[in-house]
């Protein structure tokens, strides 16, 4: 993931080269940590790094009296072994894309912005990517200035994620209007949105996950931030994330009264893998976000041999400055391992619900469910799951594909795209996760819009909903990891009014679907 383009072809030595000849920023920093940026609701605040029209973001906390709390950081979805590939343009063909281009229909007159942390190189890839406009969200609030893609800000910025992402969607949408958008916090979440709604963009593609900012029920800061979107005509195509393996969710089980969770085979910790260095380890939340301070839960982190490695015991005052139901570890480690790790309740409700997910790791016997993360959580965005691209509709979804539905009952992800895609920013080794199935998406909205252009992204989303290629029977409720089932287009040309398409059963919802609504509002 921290490779880049060279030229019109990913080449590792000439990326090594660049890096090498490009001369040093001062300002960029040795490191910055996953929580180690702060963030304060207050626009324009003296000293800021950057600012929104909500907040702004800052290098530390603020003088006591100013409330604030961590400025969580982007996780891209990237994942995969390197095996079972296929190209974009095999992929066309399993997906029915090459009909409608070989028709005509190639995502003209739609506006798309892929919105990502990681642009390193951009320009690099023209031949690749073709025309295309930068936007910098973070170091203007109005999203006006043009990106430094050969001199990332900060360390996390330095990979091409969002030039693999940008590259799916002009593969398979090639003539949308493509703008890439330097999206690296939660406020510069905020300033991309309203420019996006400003500038009446139909489609962000957004392959990053945002966590500790809500339960994972479609509400707190960013689910603000996707219902401003879809309020102002924007549709935010979102990955479900890949955390399928990397989840926990339970209620605080004490039997004995010790202040110390009992984990469902009768011990007290819970086994973790967790890779070498320090990373963003893993995160603890409960279900507070309404009224933090009323439960304390402090977490332990142990080695093999019962040594412990790290610890996370802050106060949870609502009185405070800082006050979040969340606890978060980020040991530094020198070999990947085995932690185990202690959930204990200093204070509040003995039965809350707790949520852990590692980024960067993998838990003993995880549970799939309720893995979705924002902003793939809010029911007004499209949510994907992933799809291993070799032997696209005989798989089910890869098995780190985060699984809903999330922690309101809402279900989701809305349908499952494929990931395992060869294309030059990811050379031999391919692109995986949910961060590939999200712009496959993004690029098949694209193409019906064009196709029906008196639909618009919502609509042309529930179309794709409509025509999902699944085995269950009609009646039957969503997959819990592919939503509507695999993302297929029909023939563009065949006959039937609402775009032709398998019927499978569907003869109920056709009358629906034919139904123009130009009023945006989110999916329904």
């Amino acid at each position: 993931m921290d490779g880049a383009p060279g030229g019109a072809r990913y080449d590792p030595a000439m990326t090594l080269w660049l890096l090498l000849a490009l001369p040093a920023r001062a300002d960029v920093p040795e490191d910055i940590g996953p929580w180690d940026l702060v963030r304060v609701d207050i626009p324009d605040y003296p000293g800021a790094l950057s600012t929104s029209h909500r907040g702004s973001v800052l290098a530390e906390p603020p003088p006591p009296g100013t409330p604030w709390r961590v400025e969580e950081l982007p996780v891209v979805e990237q994942e995969g072994d390197g095996t079972g590939r296929y190209n974009l343009d095999e992929i066309s063909d399993a997906m029915g894309v090459s009909a409608w281009h070989a028709a005509g229909w190639r995502g003209q007159g739609v506006k798309v912005a892929v919105f990502d942390v990681q642009w390193y190189g951009a320009e690099l890839n023209e031949l690749e990517l073709g025309a295309f406009q930068t936007h910098d969200c973070w170091a203007h609030q109005g999203c006006t200035l043009e990106m430094d893609t050969l001199r990332p800000r900060f360390t996390y910025e330095s990979g091409s994620h969002g030039v693999g992402c940008a590259e799916v969607i002009r593969d398979l949408a090639p003539d949308v209007e493509l703008h890439l958008v330097r999206v690296n916090g939660v406020t510069a979440f905020e300033n991309a949105a309203r420019w996006a709604v400003r500038e009446h963009v139909d489609v962000v593609s957004l392959s990053m996950s945002f966590f500790n900012n809500s339960f994972n029920d479609g509400t707190g800061p960013v689910a603000r931030i996707v219902e401003e979107m879809s309020a102002g005509g924007v549709l935010l195509v979102t990955s479900a994330g890949n955390y399928a393996d990397g989840h926990w969710l339970e209620w605080f089980n004490d039997p004995d009264g010790d202040g110390v969770h009992v984990f469902p085979d009768g011990g007290h910790t819970l086994p973790v893998y967790l890779r070498a260095g320090r990373k963003r380890g893993l995160a603890v939340s409960w279900d507070n976000f309404d009224r933090c301070g009323d439960t304390d839960l402090d977490l332990y982190l142990y080695d093999r041999d019962g040594l412990l490695i790290d610890r996370a015991t802050d106060v949870q005052d609502p009185e405070a400055d800082r006050c979040s139901p969340v606890e978060r570890l980020a040991p530094t480690l020198t070999e990947d391992q085995w932690t185990y790790l202690e959930v204990r309740r200093k204070s509040g409700d003995p039965s809350v619900r707790w949520n852990l997910i590692t980024a960067s790791g993998a838990v003993w016997q995880s549970m799939p469910e309720a893995s979705v993360t924002d902003p793939g959580t809010h029911p007004l965005a499209f949510t994907v799951g992933a799809i291993r691209a070799n032997g696209y509709l005989q798989n089910g979804p890869e098995a780190f594909s985060s699984q809903g539905p999330n922690l309101a009952g809402d279900p989701m992800p809305d349908i499952g795209a494929p990931d395992g895609l060869s294309g030059d920013t990811y050379g031999n080794w391919g692109f995986y996760g949910t961060s590939a199935a999200s712009p496959s998406a993004t690029a098949a909205v694209a193409l019906v819009m064009s196709r029906y252009p008196d639909l618009d992204a919502f609509e042309a989303a529930e179309r794709l909903k409509a025509w999902a290629w699944h085995e269950r029977s009609v009646w039957q409720p969503p997959d819990d990891g592919l939503g509507a089932g695999h993302l297929v287009l029909p023939d563009p040309e065949a006959p039937g009014g609402c775009g032709g398409g398998p019927w499978r059963g569907a003869w109920i919802v056709i009358p629906f679907l034919c139904t123009r609504r130009r009023k945006p509002g989110g999916l329904r």
